[in-house]
């Protein structure tokens, strides 16, 4: 499925989540597509390429606020800033890392892992892990939420991921009941 119609899938179930349970916390929408320039920009500020399929987002969503439990996705403008990687430092550093062979969070590297989505209270952290890459150029994707780690191989699949976690959280909820 393309990042296109998995972005409009996770839009939708987040829309039907906020009708029962208005007190999540999704924004259910991004932000204007960003500019090939601005694209270019931000890797030039990381110092490598973006992903495909996050190169794809971006032309689509230049970052979504609150795109899953308060984890904003970051655009072109927050890419690789200081900023972020500081949160993202903390989020590793708050608990054990889920990802032993990263080293403890003493040696986490800032320019290694690159994050592209956190929350404000550094519970929730996304990050590309370019040390792990496929041969079409994407990067692995590795989430901490509340302290449990997942890794998934691309960024396309990590939308996978949150579509099917907000599938389950619709399932549960009609099961107790709410209706949609």
């Amino acid at each position: 499925m393309s990042v296109a119609a998995l972005l409009n899938q996770i839009r939708h179930a987040q829309v039907e989540i906020l009708q029962s349970m208005p007190y999540r916390d999704f924004g259910v929408d991004g932000n204007k597509g960003a500019s090939d320039t601005a694209v270019r920009v931000a890797e030039q500020r990381l110092g490598r390429p973006l992903p495909p399929s996050y190169r794809e987002f971006l032309r689509i969503f230049d970052g979504w606020p609150r795109f899953y439990d308060g984890a904003t996705l970051l655009g072109t403008a927050s890419l690789g800033r200081r900023m972020y990687d500081d949160l993202a430092r903390a989020a590793f550093e708050a608990a054990e890392t889920p990802e032993p062979e990263l080293g403890p969070p003493s040696r986490f590297k800032p320019k290694v892992l690159i994050p592209f989505g956190i929350d404000m209270q550094a519970t929730t952290l996304f990050v590309f892990n370019p040390t792990c890459v496929s041969e079409s150029g994407e990067y692995e994707v590795i989430a901490w939420m509340n302290e449990i780690g997942v890794r998934r191989s691309s960024f396309e699949s990590f939308l996978e991921m949150i579509l099917e976690l907000c599938q389950s959280e619709l399932q549960a909820a009609a099961a107790l009941g709410f209706s949609f």
